[in-house]
């Protein structure tokens, strides 16, 4: 059976968020490529563009580079490239969606994330999620289908939510004591309810907080509820 990756680009349903014809052709889907090393952007940038249905219009060192880009250029797709020290990829996401809404996210992570990060990056944005180690076909595979409209996430990664559960990084009794507080108790009230100390309570708040990298309990019980958890 033929896939949709296989057919001739005339025969592919296009998303329609392309520019006017003009510089980039008009089946062209345009790309911003955002990267803190420049050799790295470099080369996925020379990769993309040998492509005829593929256009890289802008490349950022990341960040807030990344999303000023992105406003500007309003591309397709933004394939943006994380390290080891920029663990925090889906608030990149979010902000990249905030400033181009119409521009589908692909995350290229150096190594596998945690459950809690995989699922916050789907909340917040990312329609896409590879390691960097991803083979050339198929990074290029990706790009087309976020292009329509799709969703796209490396295997290994889907294969890490199912082995280590859908439960989320938060325990039992963390997650017991943050619905108590969603509910409107105080502290006193949680821990009246649960048969716990004070001093408990905040400690396991504390603990959400830190797990999910949230600014706040309030914060914390909004990615718990999103992600599923709560």
């Amino acid at each position: 059976m033929t896939t949709a990756l296989e057919r001739p680009l005339e025969q592919r349903v296009m998303t329609g968020r392309f520019p006017p014809t003009g510089a980039v052709a008009a089946e062209q889907a345009t790309l911003l490529l955002a990267d803190g090393h420049h050799l790295f952007r470099s080369g996925l940038g020379a990769l993309l563009d040998r492509e005829e249905d593929l256009a890289v219009v802008a490349e950022a060192a990341g960040g807030e580079e990344a999303a000023a880009a992105a406003a500007r250029v309003r591309p397709a797709v933004a394939v943006l490239g994380l390290e080891p020290e920029q663990p925090d990829g889906p608030a990149l996401a979010r902000q990249v969606q905030q400033a181009a809404p119409g521009t589908a996210v692909l995350l290229l992570v150096p190594a596998l994330p945690r459950t809690a990060e995989l699922r916050r990056a789907l909340v917040e944005g990312a329609a896409g999620v590879l390691l960097k180690d991803v083979q050339a076909a198929a990074l290029i595979a990706a790009v087309r289908e976020l292009a329509r409209g799709g969703r796209v996430y490396d295997p290994r990664l889907v294969l890490d939510v199912v082995r280590t559960g859908q439960a989320g990084p938060l325990s039992r009794r963390e997650l017991a004591v943050l619905g108590e507080i969603a509910e409107g108790s105080t502290v006193r009230e949680a821990a009246a309810a649960l048969s716990l100390s004070p001093g408990t309570v905040r400690n396991y708040v504390s603990a959400a907080i830190a797990k999910t990298r949230a600014r706040n309990r309030c914060d914390a019980i909004r990615i718990a509820r999103e992600c599923g958890w709560l």
